[in-house]
């Protein structure tokens, strides 16, 4: 059982790792947007973009956002931290609508609304139950497998797609594997509050973080390539929670409430927050002013810059 303060310092600190994630994807955003319109390949663009102050800014603070979570869920449970982390829209939203120049509208507003209050209400019906910090190796391979086809299904229907949907085809493959991420982390970060820091060496799920968390960073560039961010960043919002919330109840054995009022509670605050999240995701502040940079660097000098191909976070 996680005591009231673990449970505040998880929720403060899944809060600073959404608002660390937000701030640093609306900076890569804009300075992807400031880049000159030439023509550039993605490797020349990266190369530019990493001499640029604001990109590495962004850069720090999705670390200092992955840093924020692996503390929270070093006090709370996936089924606890991994909704407050997916706030980061609600951060990035009116940084981008404000260096757009596109104002914020109500349907935007609306969407603060769902997202804040959805996870308002998943909060307030969740239990005090942190679950245990390891489990038994099957359930680890049995999380690994179901990880492993799921996102692979999704990469290969991606492939047979174009467009948004491939994008968001992909973005849901790294969703799922972050969600995997933010288990081995749990269990990394316990496993270092309760043994010598010297033993982390011989832990295998600190080399299982480390190679999970690299697996899905192609995922992560190819679906900012290939599509704009309205098409992926919802998407990972949404489906990260969840695959987290999942693989925590398989392996740490976390659970929602146990009674029906709070378990409908829980899973009506969810849903709520996942159509703030759409509906923010589709919100003219993130949509491009002219063609994005990942079409651009396809299309030749003459091709216009717009959306950023940033890997983010998680």
């Amino acid at each position: 059982m996680s005591s009231p303060a673990g449970t505040v310092i998880a929720v403060l600190a899944g809060l600073a790792a959404g608002c660390s994630f937000g701030i640093g994807v609306a900076l890569q955003y804009r300075q992807a947007q400031l880049a000159p319109a030439t023509d550039r390949t993605p490797l020349r663009l990266v190369a530019y973009l990493a001499r640029q102050r604001q990109w590495l800014a962004g850069n720090a603070l999705a670390a200092a956002g992955y840093g924020f979570q692996a503390l929270a869920v070093a006090f709370g449970p996936l089924a606890l931290v991994a909704p407050v982390a997916a706030t980061d829209l609600l951060f990035a939203l009116p940084l981008a609508a404000r260096w757009s120049r596109r104002p914020m509208r109500a349907r935007d507003y609306v969407g603060c609304l769902l997202a804040g209050g959805g996870v308002a209400a998943f909060l307030a019906a969740s239990p005090p139950s942190a679950g245990r910090s390891d489990a038994p190796v099957r359930d680890w391979v049995l999380a690994f497998g179901t990880v492993a086809l799921v996102s692979a299904t999704a990469v290969v229907a991606a492939e047979r797609t174009r467009g948004t949907a491939r994008a968001s085809l992909l973005a849901f493959a790294a969703a799922v594997i972050y969600g995997l991420v933010a288990a081995l982390t749990l269990n990394v970060t316990r496993f270092i509050g309760t043994h010598p820091l010297g033993h982390i060496v011989g832990h295998w799920q600190c080399w299982a973080l480390a190679a999970v968390g690299v697996a899905g960073v192609p995922l992560s560039v190819s679906m900012y390539k290939v599509g704009p961010l309205s098409a992926s960043l919802p998407v990972i919002d949404t489906v990260e929670p969840i695959s987290a919330v999942l693989i925590g109840t398989l392996v740490f054995g976390e659970r929602l409430s146990g009674s029906p009022a709070g378990l409908a509670l829980q899973l009506a605050g969810a849903a709520t927050a996942i159509c703030g999240v759409i509906a923010l995701g589709r919100s003219s502040s993130l949509a491009p002013r002219g063609r994005p940079v990942e079409r651009a660097l396809q299309h030749g000098p003459a091709a216009e810059q717009g959306r950023p191909a940033t890997a983010m976070h998680r």
